[in-house]
């Protein structure tokens, strides 16, 4: 069933766009302070006094103008579309500030790049989700702690497939511990995938839940799942399609447009295709193709409630115009590495 703030976005963009949608005749006249209302209310969002409403009015109005406007111009079904999310009220520099980092990609890391051997004869379709490979969308909040989640969810995968065991880790034990790391304030995948090696193991999020904010690191913490080394994929798209068959891999983009995303498969509009720049780090857990489009599927944490409940699908298979990738997709994969233990045999064999 459509929710009211559905069918009163509905008319707005009727309006706007000048389209026509059957809307029950009782919504059949709205403003966009009644979409402001509503949204307000199914979104729990109370403001501390009359100005400071007054001033996210402003801003939900010129997001919801913009949502039209970019709506209005899809060319296909399945291109990305954008919907009045929890960030309606946000303006796009807040939501930078808030969410986004810079993300330097450095250049010394060239020499642990590897070239994946069979690579003949892949599936035309990867869901690690359909595997039992991927834990649940997790809501990173206001700690810029993106760069986490995406470590422990790699290693969460290469976990289960090797072990056969899908365990949900720590993103606070690398937000607390990693010291080349900046915790809520951003960080690196690279260091943390390293951090985790040195340390012998990462805990889990029941033994370490997830706060949100900057901690002290438990030194006592539990290594229940280890990784034996980081590899890096070669800056290619065959390559990186080659790995996500075997495994989710960790990346990152230029998230820069992506704020109100709500589904279909995003194609780099709001990217420039030469760049390398990045400012979310995310995991690849497949990839597969609608209406003639190939996408890989990302998995953010931002909560179920944005994107495609917390997924993103972002357009693959664009070398000819996109050097590194869309949106800087292919610039630095990283992937962890974790033997078959004689323990682990035994495990799943039982």
């Amino acid at each position: 069933m459509m929710t009211k703030l559905f069918l009163l976005f509905l008319v707005l963009v009727s309006f706007t766009c000048r389209l026509s949608f059957a809307v029950p005749s009782d919504y059949s006249i709205s403003s966009e302070e009644e979409v402001f209302q509503v949204w307000q209310k199914e979104q729990g969002r109370e403001y501390g006094n009359p100005e400071e409403k007054a001033k996210r009015f402003q801003i939900f109005q010129r997001n919801l103008r913009y949502i039209n406007e970019m709506n209005a111009k899809r060319k296909s079904p399945v291109q990305h579309r954008l919907g009045l999310n929890k960030f309606a009220d946000m303006s796009p520099e807040e939501f930078k500030k808030t969410y986004l980092n810079d993300i330097d990609i450095p250049s010394n890391l060239d020499h642990i790049k590897v070239q994946d051997d069979e690579c003949e004869n892949l599936p035309d379709s990867v869901d690690w989700r359909e595997k039992g490979a991927v834990t649940e969308v997790r809501d990173q909040g206001e700690c810029q702690s993106h760069w986490a989640f995406t470590v422990t969810g790699a290693i969460e995968g290469i976990n289960k497939i090797v072990t056969g065991n899908l365990v949900t880790l720590s993103a606070q034990e690398l937000v607390d511990c990693d010291p080349a790391s900046n915790g809520c304030a951003g960080g690196y995948y690279f260091n943390a995938f390293g951090w985790v090696i040195n340390n012998g193991g990462i805990d889990t999020e029941a033994n370490y839940p997830y706060v949100a904010q900057n901690g002290t690191c438990k030194e006592n913490a539990s290594k229940v799942v280890s990784i034996d080394n980081l590899l890096v994929v070669t800056g290619s798209e065959e390559a990186l399609l080659c790995r996500v068959s075997k495994q989710p891999v960790s990346v990152s983009i230029d998230a820069t447009g992506l704020q109100f995303y709500t589904g279909g498969v995003y194609g780099g509009e709001n990217c420039s295709k030469n760049s390398r720049n990045a400012t979310l780090v995310c995991l690849i857990v497949g990839y597969g193709s609608v209406g003639g489009e190939d996408y890989w599927i990302v998995k953010n944490s931002w909560g179920k409630e944005w994107g495609d409940k917390g997924y993103l699908l972002i357009k693959r298979n664009v070398s000819d115009e996109w050097p590194y990738g869309v949106c800087a997709i292919n610039a630095l994969p990283g992937y962890p590495v974790k033997k078959v233990s004689t323990s682990s045999i035994l495990s799943s064999a039982i």
